[in-house]
C-alpha cells in the first residue's frame, strides 16, 4: 500500500485536498470518480509496507465495537447540537475517535458528504458499520431537519441496548465461571484421581459395581488421544450442522418456535424480542417514518422469526385499510397488554409514545426477569457441581465399603 496526496473539485467547483491508501494510483483515480470528484492532481507519497502488516496482524484488535458507535453517535449529536457544520463535525469525530479503523471509515464518509451526497447515502456506504435502521433513522432526520435530535434519540437507545446486552454479560459470568470450574475439577478427578483408586481395586481384585465401572471406562476415554480426536471432530461437525441447520428458513423457524415456548425462558426470549422491536419501531415512527416503512426497518430487529413472519401480516393488514391493533389482535406471538396499548396509542395519535413506553415496559421486565433467574440459577449452579463431584467420590469409594462387608 502507498499514500496518494490528492487534489480534486466536487460537483460545486470547490478546490478539495486530501489523502488516500491505495495499492496503484490508477485504483484512487477511480475511487475518486465513484466519489464524483473531478481529478485535477495525484502524487505519491510513501510506500506504506510495515503499515499494512500491522493492521494485518492487528485487524481483530481494531474492529469496530457498538461502543464505538455509541460513542461516536452521542459526540455527533453534542457537536450538531452546538451549531457546527456536518463536515466540521465529521472532521472532528475523524481526529479524535480512538480506533483506526472507524476513523478511517469516518473520513470516507466525509469525503463523500463533500462529494454532494447527504450523510444517510454515505453512512450506506457502509452497511457493516451504520446497519439499515441507523441509516433510516439519519435519513429521517436529514428530511425533517431534525438531525440533532434524531443522532441523540439513536445514541440513547444504543446505550440502553447497549448497558442491557452488558447486564446479561455481567449476570450470567458467575453461571458462566461455575459451570467452566465444574468441567475442569471433573476432569482433573477423572484424569488423575480415578487410576489411583483403579489400581488399588486391581490389586485387590475386589468387584466393581456398575456406577465405579463407568467412571473408569470414562477415566480410560480421557486418556486415549483418539478420544479428543473423535470428540474435536464430533463437536466440530455438530456445531458447523448446526449453524447450517439454523440458518436455513425451517431451522430458523422450529429453534425460534422453541424459544418461545420453553417453560420459564420462553416468556423472558418474547420479551427481549418484543422490547427490542418496540424500541425500533418507536424511534422510527417518533422520526417520521411512515409506518409501513417503520415496520419493514423493524423487522429483523426482534431476532425472532416468528415475530417477523407477524409483522409482515401486519403490513399486509395496514395496505388493507386495517389499523395495527386489528391484525395484531389475530396473533398469539404479541401480548394482549400490547395490543390494547398500541389500539389506544392509534385511536389517540400517541402510537409513538405509545410504544417507546411498551419498550420502557419490556425493558424493565426483562431486566427483573434476569435478576430472578441468575438468582435461582447460582445455587442450582452450586448443587449440580456438588451433585457431579459427589457422585465420582461415592462411586470411586463404593467398592471399599463392599470390601469392608465382606470382611
Amino acid at each position: 500500500m502507498a499514500t496518494f496526496n490528492y487534489t480534486v473539485r466536487n460537483l460545486k467547483g470547490e478546490l478539495i485536498k486530501g489523502s488516500i491508501d491505495a495499492e496503484t494510483q490508477e485504483s484512487v483515480v477511480l475511487k475518486l470518480k465513484d466519489m464524483e470528484y473531478f481529478v485535477i492532481s495525484i502524487v505519491k507519497m510513501k510506500e506504506r509496507i510495515s503499515t499494512s502488516k500491522k493492521t494485518i496482524s492487528f485487524s481483530f484488535f481494531n474492529r469496530i465495537k457498538t461502543r464505538d458507535l455509541v460513542v461516536f453517535t452521542r459526540q455527533f449529536a453534542t457537536l450538531i447540537s452546538s451549531g457546527m457544520s456536518l463536515l466540521e463535525s465529521l472532521t472532528v469525530l475523524e481526529k479524535q475517535t480512538p480506533n483506526p479503523k472507524f476513523s478511517k471509515i469516518i473520513s470516507e464518509v466525509r469525503l463523500y458528504v463533500e462529494s454532494g451526497h447527504s450523510l444517510s447515502e454515505s453512512m450506506e456506504r457502509h452497511t457493516k458499520v451504520f446497519k439499515d435502521i441507523y441509516v433510516s433513522l439519519v435519513r429521517a432526520g436529514e428530511a425533517g431537519g431534525v438531525l440533532d435530535k434524531t443522532m441523540n434519540d439513536l445514541a440513547n437507545f444504543l446505550e440502553t441496548d447497549e448497558e442491557i446486552k452488558l447486564k446479561i454479560r455481567n449476570k450470567t459470568a458467575y453461571p458462566k465461571f461455575v459451570l467452566g470450574f465444574a468441567a475442569v475439577i471433573t476432569v482433573v478427578i477423572i484424569v488423575f484421581l480415578v487410576p489411583t483408586f483403579k489400581g488399588i481395586y486391581d490389586e485387590l481384585g475386589a468387584e466393581l459395581p456398575m456406577p465405579t465401572k463407568i467412571i473408569i471406562f470414562i477415566g480410560d476415554l480421557f486418556k486415549n488421544i483418539y478420544f479428543y480426536l473423535i470428540m474435536a471432530v464430533v463437536i466440530g461437525g455438530g456445531i458447523f450442522l448446526f449453524k447450517k441447520f439454523t440458518r436455513s428458513a425451517r431451522g430458523k423457524y422450529l429453534i425460534d418456535n422453541l424459544k418461545l415456548n420453553i417453560p420459564k425462558f420462553g416468556d423472558l426470549f418474547r420479551k427481549m424480542s418484543l422490547s427490542r422491536f418496540s424500541r425500533h419501531f418507536g424511534i422510527l415512527l417518533e422520526t417520521g417514518v411512515p409506518i409501513l416503512s417503520s415496520l419493514e426497518i423493524a423487522k429483523g430487529v426482534a431476532g425472532n422469526i416468528l415475530i417477523d413472519n407477524a409483522l409482515e401480516k401486519i403490513k399486509k393488514g395496514i395496505s388493507e385499510g386495517e389499523n395495527i391493533s386489528d391484525p395484531m389482535s389475530k396473533m398469539k406471538v404479541f401480548p394482549a397488554m400490547m395490543v390494547q396499548m398500541i389500539a389506544v396509542g392509534e385511536r389517540t395519535g400517541t402510537l409513538d409514545e405509545i410504544v417507546s413506553k411498551i419498550a420502557d415496559f419490556y425493558e424493565k421486565e426483562v431486566s427483573n426477569a434476569i435478576d430472578v433467574m441468575i438468582t435461582i440459577l447460582e445455587p442450582l449452579m452450586l448443587l449440580f457441581v456438588a451433585g457431579i463431584i459427589g457422585l465420582i467420590v461415592i462411586s470411586m469409594y463404593l467398592p471399599m465399603f463392599n470390601i469392608y462387608q465382606n470382611m
